[in-house]
């Protein structure tokens, strides 16, 4: 390594997408204010390239929070979620009557905590499950279990958190009565009694419509009330409660038509990302980054570079429909091969998220000729719990990408 020189050089590398090439003809220097310090200021620019992509494999298992409903917008297209839950009576050891009995309600209860889209009204039916969810798997966002008989059909059209109820198909609430006290005997005898239930979003909005419902899991639930007389023609009335166990008894399963929305030709061709790439929470879409010139331009021989700050900024489409995300991360690989991340907050000002990396970790890179293999990426920082959308303008835009490079020279 060559001798440190006395000049100390501070350079800014402003990058902006599929900027000019180099010309080192124009790199230049001026004398500050101060007459007693010099300061040299070089200006470059690289090539940036992104594009979406989309996770196949989201775990929508083991959550505290799950999503319900459907919506479309000019982004993403159709997305859908839908609900898989296996529950538990409140107690055992029920015996229900062999006859004379009549169900006087039926219902389930959502606990709504947000929602995110346009408040519409929006219908949903409800089945019963052929086979449980099991604790001891994990399940992923294109699972699915086999389902029964329907058990009936609700409409939601709330515009606050708080507990819903939803009037079921009264018949329907025949299927918890078992002739057989052997099926309540235990929790895990009634789950091979009745395995659970599946909620589906059956609703079609027009585009930019559609609304997708955050419940908290434990605010799940299925209400019984019958009544019986006995040899006596006396009346009794029994009312029971049906719960999620714990969180891993219920999972979620999204489905997504993109064919008609702006994402489908970027997911189909990379090239096409150039105006814009997207990201969303629900499915885990998320945001690939490349700066195929950046490593070649530390690799040349004639300079040697400390990096002493690494700073990227992106740009968000504000959507007069939906809200941007607070929070977005950036991950990326580092020295000892594990993925790291840095989290960015929304800056509402200018609709910009702006993200710091470790200069270590890509001075070492760089160093190692790996920066190509970091595999920048941007993501919603809780895929699958969220159904946050966001379109982000690429380097072709009327607002591209920034990135900034500090460094020293030697």
């Amino acid at each position: 390594m060559n001798k440190i020189n006395l000049f100390f050089f501070g350079l800014s590398l402003l990058l902006a997408l599929f900027s000019c090439k180099k010309d080192e003809v124009n790199l230049g220097a001026y004398i500050s204010e101060n007459p007693d310090r010099i300061k040299a200021g070089i200006i470059d620019s690289f090539q940036i390239i992104t594009y979406s992509k989309v996770k196949d494999s989201v775990i929508t298992s083991g959550r505290t929070s799950q999503n319900l409903g459907c919506i479309n917008s000019s982004e993403f297209g159709i997305s859908k979620s839908s609900l898989y839950a296996s529950i538990v009576p409140d107690f055992t050891n029920n015996v229900f009557p062999s006859s004379n009995s009549t169900i006087k309600s039926f219902y389930i209860q959502l606990n709504i905590t947000g929602y995110y889209g346009k408040s519409k009204e929006q219908t949903f039916q409800i089945y019963k499950l052929k086979e449980r969810v099991r604790e001891n798997l994990t399940y992923y966002n294109f699972d699915s279990l086999s389902v029964g008989e329907k058990l009936g059909s609700f409409t939601i059209n709330a515009s606050d958190s708080g507990l819903y109820k939803f009037n079921m198909d009264s018949s329907a609430g025949h299927y918890l009565l078992s002739d057989d006290s052997k099926d309540y005997a235990s929790k895990d005898a009634f789950k091979s009694f009745f395995s659970g239930i599946c909620i589906v979003p059956v609703s079609s909005p027009g585009v930019n419509e559609g609304v997708i419902y955050q419940l908290s899991k434990t605010g799940i639930s299925l209400h019984l009330s019958f009544s019986t007389k006995n040899e006596m023609d006396d009346y009794y009335e029994s009312e029971l409660t049906y719960n999620i166990e714990n969180e891993s008894n219920i999972f979620a399963k999204f489905n997504h038509n993109f064919s008609a929305s702006e994402i489908n030709a970027i997911l189909k061709d990379s090239t096409l990302g150039q105006k814009e790439f997207f990201i969303q929470g629900l499915s885990g879409g998320y945001g690939k980054i490349e700066f195929p010139t950046t490593q070649k331009w530390f690799d040349n021989k004639s300079l040697n570079y400390l990096i002493t700050g690494y700073e990227f900024k992106i740009f968000a489409e504000q959507n007069s429909i939906f809200y941007l995300p607070q929070q977005l991360i950036l991950t990326y690989k580092n020295s000892l091969g594990l993925r790291s991340y840095k989290s960015a907050n929304l800056n509402d000002d200018e609709n910009s998220y702006t993200f710091q990396i470790y200069n270590a970790e890509v001075n070492i890179a760089l160093e190692n000729g790996e920066f190509d293999e970091m595999n920048f990426q941007i993501s919603h920082p809780l895929p699958g719990s969220s159904p946050e959308q966001v379109k982000i303008f690429g380097p072709d835009s009327e607002k591209p990408p920034k990135l900034i490079i500090n460094y020293t020279k030697y």
